[in-house]
């Protein structure tokens, strides 16, 4: 069997920045680093830095169906891929970090580039991933995705700004990690 492959973001979909949200963590590495003082004791915000259901589903799905992920966060922006997977450790998602594709995230194209560019590199570079991959992003950075995985009939789903991955998310999820489980294309 395949694994699926999954385009995970963060912002709006995971981490809806409340209380805490990316500028938090860089301010807790900061801190850590000037003063010492190890950074997985600042339990305030591991414990509300993504939203509780949204990690729920996301751990649901990932029993269910065991992907891979590749991050496609600005995030990666400002973090190395080390402080990523203990941020997703120290977060109550080591799951994803633990389930890295090698290839951990999509190119740092450009700050302005659509995330559409970043998820294409991604893929020319993989070919074996053709027909297995799903985004999971929001809405506003999900910019173009949508029209371009309409037009090819590939796998898209934007949360809602604010809101992230909820049950009616969940729900769409589960139908195309499904699909790709099963090696169907999209559906009719």
């Amino acid at each position: 069997m395949i694994r699926p492959l999954v385009f995970l973001d963060f912002d709006d979909v995971i981490c809806l920045n409340s209380p805490y949200g990316g500028y938090d963590v860089l301010e807790a590495y900061a801190d850590s680093v000037m003063s010492g003082v190890p950074i997985e004791t600042r339990h305030a915000l591991w414990g509300c830095l993504f939203d509780t259901t949204a990690k729920r589903h996301l751990q649901l799905l990932d029993e269910e169906y065991s992907p891979v992920y590749v991050l496609s966060t600005s995030w990666r922006w400002f973090f190395d891929r080390d402080m990523l997977v203990q941020t997703l450790q120290l977060g109550g998602l080591g799951f994803v970090a633990r389930n890295l594709h090698d290839d951990w995230c999509t190119p740092q194209v450009s700050r302005s580039a659509h995330r559409i560019a970043e998820v294409s590199q991604w893929l020319s570079r993989h070919p074996e991933a053709e027909n297995q991959w799903v985004v999971l992003d929001d809405e506003v950075s999900c910019t173009g995705l949508f029209i371009w995985s309409y037009l090819k009939r590939e796998f898209v789903l934007m949360c809602r700004e604010g809101k992230g991955l909820q049950e009616y998310e969940f729900k769409i999820m589960q139908r195309l990690l499904e699909l790709r489980r099963s090696g169907s294309t999209w559906p009719e």
